[in-house]
Parts: structure tokens; C-alpha cells; sequence
């Protein structure tokens, strides 16, 4: 394991481990993803292996979340092309909403230009991918042009449609969680296989070790003599200086006693 801090990016010049593109109508998306990235703990079997040009961290730190933190910038248009730049990787959030973004189409245009058209992973919230166009009653398409087709080094958009494969959070698809964990699979370019198994065997750890904490609260010899589950020995109570003994009747005349 490598000793020195792999929250940050190896190179210098990407100091982010991706850049969340969205449009502002999804911003509650986009909040979710960045917390959910950049406070997860990347398995400790994985820390600082060698994938490709990249060592694995122990934290996804920093993510950009787009103009959120641009808002104060005199120069946004220069900024998030800087941002882009020095970005590892491109998370596109799908949705109607994002394909009709004029910021969220030029973002994937200005990575795609970059060379690392490899590096973009959408994520899918809501409408349809790759939907039919000019079809009263077809699903919205969720993916911005961009997206959809290559580019030439003109900027002229092939006429080829491409087939981006992205992380599905809709209902009755991968899930929210599945598909972070697909985005996460993708930033630090494991298997996505290899990365769930890893995420099972700790989530299994976690509960055992819960497990055992309660029951070993449960087990722990309480003042009176408690020795396990419930089954306690109690010290005998004092006599009460009030109580007697009852005396037994002999059965050879007389009254019977009194208590």
C-alpha cells in the first residue's frame, strides 16, 4: 500500500476525480451523486493498486459538481472549460432535462475534444435513451446529443449514432446504489463485478461485527449475577426483620396456631 495521501488525484494537472455535468433542473440529482462519491470508502483490498495510469485512493476527493461552485466567477465559460480540463473523467446526469442543456451539450463536446471521450460515464434518472425521434407518445430522450454521436476534428457530428453505456438509478433498473457503484467502478477502472463482491463482503463484515457487539451487550454479567440471555441468578433477598416462620401444625390437639 502506497504511503502517501491517495485522496488526491496522481496528476497534478487533473486534480479532480470527475466532473459532474447536469442541468440546474436535476440539481437535486446532482447533490445526491456528490455526496454519495466523494464520501465513499473504496474497499481497503483496493487501496493503491495500479489501474492504468491511475492508483487507487482511499476517498474519491475532489469531485466538481459544475457551476455550483463557479457561481461568483466574472469568466464562467473559462472556468468550467479549465474545470473540464483538469478533470479526470465526465459524469453526464441523463434526463430530459439535460438533453435540452445547452451547458450540459457543450460540457460533453469540451471533454470529448479533450481526447477522453473513454472517460464519460452517463447516468440515467429519468426519459428514455436513444428514444425515436418525431413519434407522437415516444419515450423524452435522456441523452444530449453529445452523447448520441461522435464528433470529428472539424466539430462536424457524425451521422453513425453511438450507444453510450451508462449506470440506470430509474426504478426497476440497476437502482440508485448499483448505479453509484457502477460510476465508482468506472472512476477508478475496476470491474464492476469485482467491486460489488468487495462491497457485499464488507456490508456482511459490518453486520456481523454489529451483530457481535449486541451480543456480547447482551452477555455481559450484570451486577446481580446475570450470566446470559435472560438467565440471571439473583442473590437470595434479605429476610424482612417483619416476617416470621410459619409454624406447622402437629395435628395432636389443640387450637391451630396462629401465623
Amino acid at each position: 500500500m502506497a504511503s502517501e495521501d491517495m485522496s488526491a488525484a496522481p496528476d497534478p494537472d487533473q486534480k479532480y476525480w470527475a466532473f459532474i455535468s447536469y442541468s440546474q433542473r436535476d440539481a437535486a440529482w446532482a447533490q445526491r451523486l456528490h455526496a454519495q462519491l466523494e464520501s465513499y470508502r473504496v474497499p481497503r483490498s483496493l487501496i493503491g493498486r495500479r489501474t492504468g495510469d491511475r492508483v487507487i485512493p482511499r476517498r474519491l476527493i475532489p469531485v466538481f459538481r459544475d457551476r455550483s461552485e463557479l457561481a461568483s466567477s466574472p469568466d464562467l465559460v473559462h472556468e468550467i472549460r479549465a474545470a473540464l480540463q483538469s478533470s479526470r473523467s465526465l459524469i453526464v446526469i441523463c434526463s430530459p432535462n439535460a438533453a435540452a442543456s445547452r451547458w450540459v451539450e457543450e460540457e460533453i463536446r469540451t471533454f470529448k475534444a479533450l481526447g477522453r471521450g473513454e472517460q464519460i460515464f452517463p447516468l440515467m434518472v429519468d426519459g428514455e435513451p436513444n428514444a425515436p425521434d418525431g413519434q407522437d407518445n415516444s419515450p423524452v430522450e435522456c441523452f444530449a446529443p453529445s452523447l448520441r454521436f461522435d464528433f470529428g476534428p472539424d466539430g462536424s457530428r457524425a451521422k453513425r449514432a453511438t450507444e453510450p453505456i451508462a449506470a440506470d438509478a430509474r426504478a426497476g433498473k440497476d437502482g440508485w446504489k448499483d448505479a453509484c457503484l457502477k460510476l465508482i467502478a468506472g472512476l477508478l477502472n475496476v470491474g464492476f463485478d469485482e467491486l460489488r463482491r468487495r462491497e457485499l463482503r464488507r456490508q456482511r463484515h459490518r453486520r456481523l461485527g454489529f451483530a457481535m457487539a449486541v451480543f456480547a451487550g447482551v452477555c455481559r454479567p450484570r451486577r446481580r449475577g446475570c450470566r446470559c440471555m435472560g438467565q440471571c441468578i439473583t442473590a437470595t433477598p434479605a429476610r424482612s426483620p417483619r416476617m416470621e416462620p410459619i409454624q406447622t401444625y402437629s395435628g395432636r390437639g389443640g387450637d391451630f396456631p396462629s401465623i
